[in-house]
C-alpha cells in the first residue's frame, strides 16, 4: 500500500474541516454529527474518523487552523522585538474573520457548546490560555517602551492581552448577533469611544 503523505492528510483534513465549517453553520454545533459531516463532505466515515475521532478534536483542529496560526505569528513577531500596539495586534487577530471561512457565530455557537460539553471546553480553554500567552508576547516590546521596568512591561503586556481578548471577543458577539461587521471598523470605533 503506498504511504500517504503529508500534505496529502493535510489537504484532506482541511476538506473535513470545510464541510464541518458548512454544516455547523447552517445547522448549529449541538445538531451537527459526525454523519452529517460525512455526508457533507462525500468522504466515508472511516476517513472522517481516521482524522478525527469527535467533534471536540474537530474544534481543535479549526480553532489551530484559522486562529492559532495567526496568533503564532504575532506572537514570532513580539519574541523578535517588534513593537506591536494593542490595537495593531487586535487588528491582526480578527483579521481571521475576513475570509479565512471561520464566521463569528460559528465561535459562539462553541464557545455555548463548551458550557455542556467538557471535550470542548477544555479544547476552548486550552486555546484561551494559548490566546493569552501569545497576545502578551506579541504587545511585551511595546509594553517595555511604555514602563520603566521588565515586570512592569510585563504586567502591561498581560492586562493588554486581557483587553485585547475581550474586545475580540466583543467583536465576536457583536458580529453573531447583529450581522457582519469589518474589523478595521470595529476596531475603529472603539479607540474612538475609548479615547474620549
Amino acid at each position: 500500500m503506498p504511504k500517504v503523505s503529508e500534505e496529502y492528510r493535510e489537504a484532506r483534513r482541511d476538506e473535513i474541516a470545510q464541510a464541518a465549517i458548512r454544516c455547523l453553520e447552517r445547522q448549529g454545533v449541538r445538531e451537527t454529527s459526525i454523519a452529517d459531516i460525512v455526508t457533507e463532505s462525500g468522504l466515508s466515515t472511516g476517513a472522517i474518523y481516521s482524522h478525527f475521532s469527535n467533534k471536540a478534536e474537530l474544534a481543535r483542529y479549526i480553532v489551530g487552523r484559522f486562529l492559532i496560526v495567526r496568533l503564532d505569528a504575532l506572537e514570532a513577531r513580539g519574541h523578535a522585538g517588534e513593537v506591536i500596539p494593542p490595537r495593531q495586534a487586535l487588528e491582526s487577530m480578527l483579521a481571521v474573520f475576513e475570509g479565512a471561512g471561520l464566521s463569528p457565530a460559528l465561535v459562539v455557537q462553541f464557545w455555548g457548546e463548551a458550557m455542556v460539553d467538557a471535550g470542548l471546553k477544555t479544547e476552548m480553554t486550552t486555546t484561551a490560555a494559548r490566546l493569552f500567552h501569545a497576545l502578551a508576547a506579541a504587545t511585551l516590546p511595546w509594553a517595555r517602551t511604555r514602563t520603566g521596568s521588565d515586570d512592569e512591561a510585563l504586567a502591561l503586556a498581560q492586562e493588554s492581552a486581557r483587553s485585547i481578548a475581550a474586545l475580540a471577543q466583543g467583536y465576536i458577539a457583536n458580529s453573531a448577533v447583529f450581522g457582519p461587521r469589518k474589523p478595521a471598523e470595529y476596531v475603529a470605533a472603539a479607540a474612538s469611544i475609548l479615547s474620549t
